[in-house]
């Protein structure tokens, strides 16, 4: 008489072999009690891109990242599963070809019947995909509460600053009521409201370009800043030749960029050197290709330098003379945007500006890209 419960067993732990060797979605790993592979599963070969035959034989830490392994994270795993009885963690896991996967792993012990661990079953799940969207939500999340403050900020002074104006037109109104009949203080009023209506124009015009930086999504392209330089300097050509000012530029190098938008950069810059100068002022435009021993710090191939001898100002001042509407000075006109404006044009091309100032001694712009 055949012995079917014994056939029954071992077709069921066939189905059972069978089942595991064929799940796909999961990486599920036979170990030793040192952690040495037993055994492998399409699933594991999928995740993790080792053949059988590549991997049997091979401790489990090979899966882990050299920092993991320093610090001893797989013995830890190992321990913990075996006081435990199981070890849950989640972590950066590297394949066979070098690149990482974001898994979740179960680590659980193997006992015989005298509750002796045997071995362990290591079962790996990859959230890849579901770990980059965790992260892209939580950037988009600090992006847009970075966004939320910039925006509360930009909005409290702007409207301080767009209040100015009005209030200076309603005073030179009243004070044009008064002066009716008195046709030179009339017209004099009249002036000073038209020259505070421009004032306002301007600052809402420089408003709107600050504002429309970040927003803008256009192609980047070859620019020429040789072209972009020469093309500024000509625009500025009749005020260089009232102020008798000096110019040098280097040979400049071709980047990707916006072109419009480095057009407005080297604008603001170029115009702010010659505007505020109380002699002949004197601009040098220089080049350097950066040397990583020079900066070791910084990953920019593109040093463009922009120095001249104006007024300067007080180098404690260097980081908020980026903030909009800081002025430093009511010597000069100005809406307080325009380095501001500078600064987001750099960021938005990936770059970094810096100032180097003096009172009296002039100003260096360093431009990295």
């Amino acid at each position: 008489m055949k012995d079917y419960s014994n056939t029954q067993a071992s077709l069921n732990e066939y189905r059972s072999q069978r089942m595991i060797d064929e799940v796909q979605d999961y990486a599920i790993i036979l170990l030793d009690t040192e952690g040495n592979i037993q055994n492998w599963n399409k699933g594991a070969e999928k995740i993790k891109g080792y053949l059988e035959n590549e991997i049997l034989g091979q401790n489990f830490s090979v899966f882990y990242l050299p920092v993991d392994r320093e610090e001893g994270l797989p013995s830890q795993l190992i321990g913990e599963a075996r006081v435990n009885g199981r070890a849950r963690q989640e972590g950066w896991r590297v394949r066979k070809d070098g690149s990482v996967f974001w898994g979740n792993i179960v680590i659980t012990a193997l006992h015989d019947r005298h509750d002796k661990v045997i071995g362990f079953t290591k079962v790996t799940c990859d959230l890849t995909e579901w770990k980059l969207a965790e992260e892209q939500k939580e950037s988009d999340a600090k992006s847009m509460a970075l966004q939320n403050k910039q925006l509360e900020e930009f909005a409290y002074v702007t409207s301080h600053d767009l209040q100015e104006p009005i209030r200076k037109i309603q005073a030179f109104v009243d004070l044009a009521r008064i002066e009716i009949d008195n046709r030179e203080d009339l017209e004099w009023c009249l002036e000073k409201i038209d020259s505070t209506a421009e004032k306002m124009i301007q600052l809402i015009k420089d408003i709107l370009a600050f504002s429309k930086i970040s927003h803008d999504h256009v192609e980047f392209s070859d620019v020429d800043l040789n072209s972009i330089v020469a093309e500024v300097l000509s625009e500025y050509e009749v005020l260089i030749a009232e102020k008798r000012a000096k110019t040098e530029v280097s040979n400049l190098p071709i980047i990707k960029g916006v072109p419009v938008q480095i057009y407005q950069l080297f604008s603001n810059l170029i115009s702010n050197a010659l505007k505020f100068n109380h002699g002949e002022p004197h601009v040098i435009i220089s080049y350097t290709l950066v040397n990583e021993q020079d900066f070791p710090q910084l990953s920019y191939a593109h040093l463009v330098t922009i120095a001249d001898n104006g007024v300067g100002f007080d180098q404690r001042n260097a980081d908020l003379a980026f903030e909009p509407f800081r002025r430093f000075s009511s010597e000069f006109s100005g809406t307080g945007i325009g380095l501001a404006l500078c600064k987001r044009i750099v960021e938005n091309h990936k770059g970094m500006i810096s100032v180097q100032t003096e009172p009296g001694q002039g100003t260096t712009f360093n431009i990295f890209f």
